[in-house]
């Protein structure tokens, strides 16, 4: 089948699969791997089996979030998927207090990513892979092949192939549906309000105020880990003035920038607020373009206009499905 380099909104999205380059795997090893993770990370390890994911965080002591991730058990280790852009200051930052550990952890080269989705995307599934999910599984290992399921904003699946296999699974797909482009994913991310954390991002926003919360990223419950002081007493106090929201607007040559102010112009006052920046974006076809901000509570209403501050042209609106 023919390429498809178009990005849909998953309302018009076909089925299609494709290499996503802009992701990351990394492996854990050793004896202590479970402990040394539980003190680092946001969520509890001790709630990962072999049938079901974590979205977790690794925070700096003052709970600003380096990375997010996909975390899930590969036999006698853990696999996670993160951005590129941000994987190696994070591995840096996570290897920091491993020296009286027995833990190896690692960026691990011997799987690469792709992402299936569209309508029929789970036929697919199981007529070339054999996979099927049910109700109770969001991961399934199958010795060189590692696929998990993804419900936002539409059933999708993020598959981890082996470099052995890699040949004879292109060869398999190309046969049954279109190759895409990794953009497509970001888009479907940004749809999803799952905060996009790149390395322009990383270690700025308290997780509460990326809406990781709302991921089950973490845990106020179980043990210390870096960060929790600072998140707990931000939690308890109910202070977060933040989520993470989609706007569209129409437009196909604007190029917004990482961290750029979002605007917002009262017409009653005529006063022109802040009211957030630009955590990522893709361009959408037909000429329109997706943006995700994060932005304060109150403006977000769906009569709403923004704008992005170097290009007040092109208005942007919340995005619904």
């Amino acid at each position: 089948m023919q390429n498809n380099s178009n990005v849909y909104l998953s309302n018009n999205l076909p089925n299609i699969y494709m290499q996503l380059n802009g992701w990351s795997i990394v492996r854990v090893l050793g004896s202590d791997k479970k402990k040394y993770l539980n003190n680092q990370f946001t969520i509890d390890m001790n709630l990962i089996d072999l049938h079901n994911y974590k979205i977790g965080a690794h925070c700096n002591i003052n709970g600003k979030v380096w990375t997010s991730f996909f975390i899930f058990k590969y036999y006698d280790c853990y696999l996670y998927v993160v951005r590129s852009s941000i994987c190696k200051k994070h591995l840096y930052e996570l290897k920091k207090y491993s020296l009286f550990s027995k833990v190896d952890i690692f960026e691990d080269n011997s799987f690469r990513l792709f992402g299936l989705c569209g309508s029929n995307s789970d036929f697919i599934l199981k007529d070339v892979l054999s996979i099927r999910f049910n109700q109770h599984t969001s991961v399934i290992v199958r010795d060189d092949l590692i696929v998990l399921k993804i419900d936002q904003p539409v059933n999708r699946y993020l598959i981890l192939v082996h470099e052995s296999k890699v040949k004879n699974f292109l060869t398999c797909m190309k046969y049954k549906i279109f190759l895409s482009i990794s953009m497509q994913w970001l888009a479907l991310d940004i749809e999803a309000c799952f905060p996009i954390i790149d390395k322009k991002i990383s270690g700025y926003f308290i997780l509460q105020s990326l809406d990781l919360k709302k991921w089950d990223a973490i845990d106020f419950n179980k043990g210390c880990y870096y960060g929790q002081e600072v998140l707990c007493k931000y939690e308890n106090k109910k202070i977060n003035k933040f989520t993470v929201c989609s706007l569209i607007g129409n437009n196909s040559f604007f190029h917004p920038k990482i961290f750029e102010s979002v605007e917002y112009l009262d017409d009653k006052s005529g006063h022109k607020f802040h009211v957030g920046v630009v955590l990522s974006w893709v361009y959408i076809y037909p000429k329109k373009i997706l943006l995700q901000i994060r932005i304060k509570k109150i403006f977000l209403k769906k009569k709403n206009i923004f704008f992005i501050k170097s290009n007040p042209s092109v208005n942007f609106f919340v995005f619904t499905r």
